[in-house]
């Protein structure tokens, strides 16, 4: 690939003509603060995060869709990059369902941590899962079968195809936690589950 020069913050690197700014940056220990830049898929700057200064363009640009070309001169961190970066922040966390909290821990009575004990299941963590769920639920074997799953209605994979299988992932870590017999079935310490069921009553 052909080398080129280009000066970031008054510092001058030399990269490949095949890379874009924000890459460049990242690559000489230059941040450049961006959300929604993955190498893997095609750039568009949806985020708007990364914007910068360059020379003899009087608009900002996006470092993660704008190509590197010889000669260069860009600033990554001024008033202008900065004001525009809180706005751009504001407005992706002003209707952001789901992107602090997932939809179907909202949706559960109990506020479990249904990714992360779905996660946990998912590399075999059955014990550390059942742990988890018991931090909000003390007899996920029972809740598991009878429960009537609101989490799995808003479970954002029926944007996809099918909800996962909140319910039975539950009733499932709980049975091995129930039936496996190398070790005693996992006890949560009661106050400290009583605290916080008393913290999410003196919410409602």
């Amino acid at each position: 690939m052909p080398k080129i020069r280009l000066n970031i913050n008054d510092i001058e690197i030399i990269t490949t003509d095949d890379k874009n700014i924000l890459q460049a940056a990242l690559e000489n220990n230059i941040e450049i603060p961006h959300l929604c830049f993955d190498e893997r898929m095609e750039a568009y700057g949806g985020c708007g995060m990364c914007v910068v200064e360059l020379e003899g363009m009087p608009k900002l640009v996006r470092a993660c869709a704008t190509p590197v070309r010889n000669g260069m001169v860009i600033r990554t961190n001024t008033e202008r990059t900065s004001a525009t970066r809180k706005t751009a922040l504001k407005l992706l966390v002003s209707d952001h369902r789901g992107d602090c909290r997932p939809p179907c821990m909202m949706a559960c009575p109990a506020h479990t941590d249904v990714q992360g004990y779905a996660g946990l299941i998912a590399n075999g963590q059955y014990k550390e899962a059942v742990k988890l769920i018991k931090e909000d639920l003390p007899i996920p074997a029972s809740i598991g079968r009878v429960c009537p799953h609101p989490c799995e209605t808003d479970c954002r994979r029926n944007s996809v195809e099918k909800p996962v299988s909140i319910a039975a992932l539950k009733a499932y870590a709980a049975d091995y936690d129930l039936f496996d017999d190398r070790e005693e079935t996992y006890m949560p310490e009661k106050h400290r589950f009583m605290r916080k069921y008393q913290k999410t009553l003196s919410k409602r």
